[in-house]
């Protein structure tokens, strides 16, 4: 009888996590899935386990018995030491292979706050001697139904993007290449992939399908870096990633984040989700 491997999905409830735990839970029965999140919830009927990735004895108790792990570190202030608490447990676990979401550019030693703290966490996988694969996806289409919502509904999305392109992807990619790895991961050891949609687009030409879409305008307002900053102080933001997002605007809007890559198509052997497919698909959020 075949051996079951068994993979832990950390960040199982959000966006990403919750997809790959909806793709693996259809895969054969040589896998078992874990969902790993802070209530400990079952998701798509796979069993749950209650992972705090700040608590070492959290972090330990959740990989034991962990062949194979997905690890999403959220946007925090402590994301360096949530991921070294991760790495230490899963070598302590015997884990033998980490797919980790970083974020495209990502570099230790870069100049920008975002690409410099998601490579950091990187290289804390790199050096663990546990086989990996990175992946650096760019902005999700989901931004547009969660952060971005309230503002759709209004009519009105303020931006220091500029005319700044990004190749937008839809979250459930980055979920089907995950579940792509994990199924196989020695056929992607020690790779790192940069996955996009399609088709890079501004906020206004974004804006401009969800506006045609639900049947009434959005103004795209253009405001200062500046302003941007002080917007998301105000929202209680700690101040590392305030400094990551607003390094993030900086690149978008200087253009550096346009380029499309094959990698999705190229790992899926199908085209990434479109912009035009992902809006009508949820028109009904922004009614």
């Amino acid at each position: 009888m075949k051996d079951i491997s068994t993979i832990l999905v950390t960040g199982a409830t959000g966006n990403i996590g919750r997809a790959l735990v909806e793709i693996l839970q259809t895969t054969p029965s040589s896998l078992s899935t874990i969902a790993a999140s802070p209530s400990g919830q079952s998701v798509a009927g796979a069993p749950g386990r209650p992972l705090n990735l700040l608590n070492t004895a959290s972090t330990r108790a959740a990989m034991q018995g962990i062949e194979r792990l997905f690890l999403l570190t959220p946007a925090h202030p402590e994301m360096e030491a949530m991921t070294a608490n991760a790495v230490r447990a899963a070598q302590a676990a015997g884990v033998q292979h980490i797919v980790r979401v970083s974020g495209a550019g990502a570099d230790p030693k870069s100049e920008i706050a975002i690409a410099r703290l998601q490579g950091s966490c990187d290289q804390i996988v790199i050096d663990s001697g546990i086989a990996y694969t990175l992946l650096r996806p760019k902005n999700f289409m989901q931004n547009f139904t969660t952060f971005l919502r309230d503002m759709i509904r209004s009519g009105a999305v303020y931006s220091s993007q500029g005319e700044g392109r990004v190749p937008f992807i839809d979250a459930r990619d980055i979920a089907a290449v995950a579940a792509q790895v994990l199924r196989d991961p020695q056929a992607h050891a020690s790779q790192v992939y940069t996955l996009t949609g399609p088709q890079a687009l501004t906020n206004a030409e974004a804006l401009a399908v969800i506006a045609e879409h639900i049947g009434r305008p959005i103004q795209l307002v253009s405001i200062s870096e500046e302003q941007a900053v002080e917007g998301m102080r105000q929202a209680g933001m700690p101040e590392p990633l305030v400094q990551a997002m607003s390094s993030l605007n900086r690149i978008i809007a200087a253009g550096w984040v346009a380029e499309v890559t094959d990698d999705v198509p190229r790992l899926l052997g199908r085209p990434a989700t479109a912009w035009a497919d992902f809006v009508a698909e949820h028109r009904h959020v922004w009614q």
